[in-house]
């Protein structure tokens, strides 16, 4: 056989067997033309499909002419017959006459659509009206991995569309990411739907997916109506044209398919979709989130196995990451323009003010649909229903649903119908009967407006399994909370939004805590030392400490060595101590360590914001790697040309007032940078203690209030110092140490 005719025998005979059968028979008549036969059982009978194969039609009729056409002639009960030819001139007429009209005569690169039509799977994306579509070109930035070198590189695009549809038409997979509205979905769905692309294309939404079905269940049922027959193996012939590299599979909003946001239900995600993602084929992928890539079992799900990495980022490299330990994904950023494809279009539509945030254009679009539907009262109630609905990870909703929930008055006419529900400009359908809002950040605001009362987070703290929630409820929370700012530094007992944008979750502080305005000074801690023994421990030592423990600064590890005696660092920051000495200090003012809980708590306030003052960068309220750079330091490769130079020399702890700016809800001081502060919890290693907050040798991006990390409870370093607190029904009567 010709290496083409070969190449295509083999890619049909492997469609067959996938679908139940197996090769009966096979003839190579010439070069270019091949006969095969294949067989199943099914129940009590055998079902055959006979098959010839020609690049050249005129060969096939001399192959045919030359048999008298003997081959064909048989007993068997052909209930498929086809010829598959790959020639523009062939006469259809003449070759009937040859072979009989039972045979159907089509195209190669048309056979699989006797099998599945894909244009019906791909019907829905292009129906009119997307309400996402951006009318102009979306920039973005692509990290790309060299498979040879490893070697990162950069691109900037104009285009992210055609950027996109030029990687996926290679075999490594790709992520795109960007914050909602930026149009991810509307790019994904127009490369499912470009057939320059791909000959076979597949899309599927997987924040349309039951968290508890597997991903080959729900494709296959997606994928069932596109099958001329045996449905039963739709998953089957996806997986095999998937596993040829011929294909495209576009799994849209990955973020929102796992069945809870941590690192844990990714990699149970990740494991659902490996026979997809270690395909040969492209696949291309969207999310708002860090898939937190940094384990073994993940990396070697997202790889494809092409080679070494560590991390798969959503910020790529504006997080402060070394890009040359992200996976052989590409990874596409969709850029952070003032106005997001749908903040645009909804701007238009509802004649608002340009820049208006993304909350209040969708708080005006929810409005005007009750209003104009004469039903304004019912918005009230959609928090307590549908963004509780989000918080318990419920985003599709059956018709009925609706009507329970928000009563006969949702529908007109009684009609319970889509068309006919108050709701319906802003929902789209997902299965009979049942919607789901157009976009996600809907139902994401309605959850923030749920959590901004008291009672109602209360109410999430104690949901089986944790609330589910996303960074986008955060954002909207921080921008719709009116909770009022205090300057006491007592933390509350309540409810508190807390962790990573992929691991938010909502946990309770259970008792009121007064907290150290700022972090305990080299002045303070040098009255500690006054009292101490004179082999360097206390009689507030914790019983725990190791032998040969001393409370003593570690003077070798002070980049300044005259820190604990010269007045002028008074009112730096107490650094070089371990645990161990921060424990037996708090004992000695009568106070203890935060717990990590109680210490992000106080950082965020009720709403989880970013950082103390809000959810805005600002490089003066810091003291951190960016503060010594003089510029922002974005990638890792920037951090250790302009940082670990001459900068690292030059940075060191500052003075704990110095940044008054740098104030939490509560009227606490300094918390992020500067230096790492100790807590109180230990994790696996009793050994070990969580530090939070970040230091000045962090870039900007790296001091969140929900920077946290490990570090030895004998270690001592120049950039983690530590706070007090005080549980106010033991606190002395005077005023709080400064």
């Amino acid at each position: 056989m010709a290496p083409e005719v070969a190449r295509r025998c083999e890619f049909l005979a492997g469609l067959y067997v996938t679908l139940g059968y197996r090769q009966a028979k096979r003839f190579v008549l010439s070069p270019d033309t091949v006969y095969q036969l294949f067989c199943r059982e099914s129940g009590m009978r055998l079902e055959y499909v006979e098959l010839m194969l020609s690049r050249d039609a005129d060969d096939l009729s001399t192959v045919l002419a030359s048999s008298d056409g003997e081959l064909l002639r048989t007993r068997l009960p052909k209930l498929t017959r086809f010829v598959v030819l790959d020639d523009d001139g062939a006469e259809p007429g003449a070759l009937h006459r040859m072979l009989g009209l039972d045979f159907r005569i089509v195209r190669y690169d048309g056979f699989v659509d006797t099998i599945v039509n894909l244009d019906t799977h791909l019907a829905e994306l292009t129906s009119p009206g997307d309400p996402a579509e951006p009318q102009t070109a979306v920039a973005a930035a692509a990290l790309t991995i060299d498979p040879r070198t490893g070697e990162s590189t950069m691109e900037q695009s104009s285009d992210a569309a055609k950027l996109l549809a030029r990687l996926a038409c290679g075999s490594a997979n790709v992520l795109v990411t960007g914050r909602p509205g930026s149009g991810k979905s509307t790019l994904l769905r127009a490369l499912a739907t470009n057939p320059e692309v791909r000959r076979f294309r597949f899309y599927f939404d997987l924040g349309l997916k039951p968290k508890d079905e597997p991903f080959s269940e729900y494709a296959a049922r997606l994928l069932a109506p596109a099958m001329t027959s045996d449905r039963s193996r739709s998953y089957d012939l996806f997986l095999y044209l998937i596993r040829s590299g011929t294909a495209l599979c576009v799994l849209d909003a990955v973020d929102e398919g796992v069945d809870e946001p941590s690192s844990a239900g990714f990699l149970r995600l990740f494991t659902d979709l490996a026979a997809v993602l270690s395909a040969e084929s492209a696949v291309v992928m969207s999310s708002r989130v860090s898939f937190l890539a940094d384990s073994p079992q993940v990396r070697q799900l997202l790889d494809s196995g092409a080679g070494r990495s560590e991390q798969l980022v959503e910020q790529m490299y504006a997080n402060g990451l070394d890009p040359s330990r992200v996976p052989h994904f590409h990874v596409v950023r969709l850029a952070d323009p003032d106005a997001t494809p749908l903040e645009k279009r909804l701007t238009k539509a509802l004649n608002l003010p340009t820049g208006k945030p993304l909350a209040d254009i969708l708080s005006a679009h929810i409005t005007r649909t009750f209003t104009e539907c004469g039903q304004p009262d019912l918005e009230q109630h959609l928090p307590a229903t549908l963004g509780h609905a989000f918080l318990t990870d419920r985003t599709v909703f059956s018709l009925l649903d609706l009507h329970r929930q928000l009563g006969a008055d949702a529908f007109k006419r009684g009609r319970l119908h889509l068309d006919a529900c108050v709701l319906a400009p802003l929902l789209r359908p997902a299965g009979p009967e049942h919607v789901a809002f157009v976009h996600t950040a809907y139902q994401e605001l309605l959850a923030a407006r749920f959590l901004t009362e008291p009672a109602n987070r209360d109410l999430a703290a104690d949901l089986p399994g944790g609330a589910f929630l996303t960074e986008q409820v955060r954002a909207f929370l921080a921008g719709v909370s009116n909770s009022p700012e205090t300057d006491d530094c007592v933390l509350p007992a309540g409810a508190y939004l807390v962790g990573p944008a992929e691991r938010l979750l909502i946990r309770r502080v259970e008792r009121p805590v007064r907290f150290d305005r700022h972090a305990v000074t080299v002045a303070r801690y040098r009255r500690f030392l006054d009292a101490l023994d004179p082999d360097g421990t206390s009689q507030w030592d914790h019983p725990d400490q190791p032998a040969g423990v001393t409370h003593r600064p570690w003077t070798d590890r002070l980049r300044r060595p005259d820190y604990y005696e010269n007045p002028r660092y008074d009112a730096h920051p107490a650094i070089c101590v371990s645990w161990w000495s921060a424990h037996a200090f708090a004992a000695f003012e009568d106070k203890r360590l935060p717990t990590s809980l109680e210490w992000e708590a106080a950082a965020r306030g009720t709403d989880g914001r970013l950082f103390p003052w809000g959810d805005a960068l600002d490089g003066a309220r810091v003291n951190c790697a960016d503060t010594w750079v003089g510029r922002p330091v974005v990638t890792y490769q920037a951090w250790y040309r302009d940082f670990a130079g001459d900068a690292v020399r030059r940075a060191g702890a500052t003075p704990v007032d110095e940044r008054p700016g740098n104030r939490s809800p509560f009227g606490v001081v300094d918390m992020v940078g500067n230096c790492w502060e100790w807590t109180s919890t230990s994790l696996d290693d009793p050994g070990e203690a969580v530090i939070c907050g970040g230091s000045y040798d962090n870039p900007m991006r790296a001091v969140q209030s929900s920077s946290k990390g490990i570090y030895r409870k004998r270690g001592a370093s120049n950039a983690v110092g530590f706070r007090c607190v005080q549980d106010p029904d033991t606190s002395q009567t005077e005023e709080m140490t400064a």
